[in-house]
Formats: structure tokens, C-alpha cells, sequence
């Protein structure tokens, strides 16, 4: 049975399950550090829902993956923030000799497991809410589980709808997704849409 651990810092929420909880949670403080850190001196990072040309200056890992994402997915940079995050501390513990992480940084999570997983899934005010589940082998992961939404949390989103979700390898590559796909469908025709474009992005 995991157990799994809570803890913020600043605007996010991390629930966490993990042997190596204080490498978590270091990490994620050090990468948010090291993020504001190159926000404060190219602030068109945070500020661009487009993908940036180039990164200026020396960007910390977590900004290379962004901008990856972002340039995969066509969205701005900070899109795939938690993504990143989640992936990051979950590669911290696998590098502190942990085989089972599950980092959940509020809804974009990225795992890496010796054990099956079941992941459910919140719909808020949903008929569907907490009727649907990924059932996750070890053998598929590690593996990012990332999802947007226009009416539950805090992020930027330009749709309506209840929750979007994306399956990757890459928790940048998801959480971008996961924000196009949100942003795209408004009704059940433009998520149909929303889907197939999702589904052709490489990753």
C-alpha cells in the first residue's frame, strides 16, 4: 500500500508517494527556484502563449523541456510547467534509489513504478466524475498523466471543458497537450477534434 504525502509551495499542491519524500520535495523547490530565477530576467517565458523562437540566456533543465513541449505542441512555455515539475522529482527519486514514485503535482502527474497503479480520474460536477480510472502497469511507465480543465483549478485555459486528459512518456509533452485539448474543445464535435489532434502530435 503507498502512503502518500502533501505538501505546497507556493501556488502548488504536490501529493506525493515515494521512499524518498525530502528528495522530492527539494527538488521541486529547486526547480521552481532555479524557473523564476530565469523568469525574472526573460520574463516573455512566463508571458508568451506561443511557442518562443529560441530560449535566451543559460535556461535551467526544466525550461528546455518547456520550450520542447511547447514548440511540439504549439502553446506557450508555460504550459507545461507541471509536467516538468512532476517528471523532474520523479527522475531525483528513481536517481536516489527509488523504484515506486508517483509525483502529483495538482492533476499533471508522472510516475514511475514497480507496482501496478490505478489512477483515477476527477470530474468535478461530471456525470463521469470519479467513475473512470487508468489502470497503470510498471511496465508502461515511466509515464506522465496530465490534464487541463476550464472549470477546476487555476490554470490558463481557453475552453469548456470539464477535463482533458493526456497519456505520455514525457510529462512536458502531456501537460502541453493536455492544455491544447482543453483549450480546443467547447462542445463534444470540437473535443472529437481536440483528440485527433492530440493524438497525431509525436510522443
Amino acid at each position: 500500500m503507498r502512503r502518500f504525502h502533501q505538501f505546497r509551495h507556493r501556488e502548488a499542491a504536490f501529493s506525493v508517494a515515494t521512499s524518498r519524500f525530502e528528495t522530492v520535495r527539494e527538488t521541486v523547490r529547486r526547480i521552481r527556484r532555479d524557473l523564476e530565477s530565469y523568469i525574472d530576467a526573460f520574463p516573455a517565458f512566463r508571458d508568451s502563449l506561443e511557442p518562443l523562437d529560441k530560449l535566451e540566456g543559460t535556461p535551467p533543465e526544466a525550461a528546455i523541456r518547456m520550450h520542447a513541449a511547447s514548440l511540439a505542441v504549439g502553446v506557450g512555455p508555460m504550459a507545461a510547467v507541471a509536467g516538468t515539475v512532476a517528471q523532474l522529482a520523479v527522475e531525483a527519486a528513481f536517481a536516489a534509489g527509488c523504484r515506486d514514485t508517483i509525483v502529483n503535482n495538482g492533476g499533471d502527474i508522472f510516475m514511475r513504478l514497480d507496482k501496478e497503479a490505478l489512477i483515477g480520474i476527477y470530474g468535478g460536477g461530471h456525470a463521469l466524475a470519479d467513475k473512470l480510472a487508468f489502470r497503470i502497469a510498471p511496465e508502461n511507465t515511466p509515464l506522465a498523466l496530465c490534464s487541463s480543465s476550464s472549470k477546476m483549478g487555476h490554470s490558463l485555459s481557453f475552453g469548456d471543458c470539464d477535463l482533458a486528459t493526456v497519456c505520455a512518456a514525457d510529462g512536458a509533452l502531456a501537460d502541453a497537450a493536455a492544455t491544447l485539448a482543453g483549450n480546443l474543445s467547447r462542445d463534444a464535435a470540437s473535443a472529437k477534434e481536440a483528440a485527433e489532434r492530440v493524438v497525431a502530435i509525436s510522443g
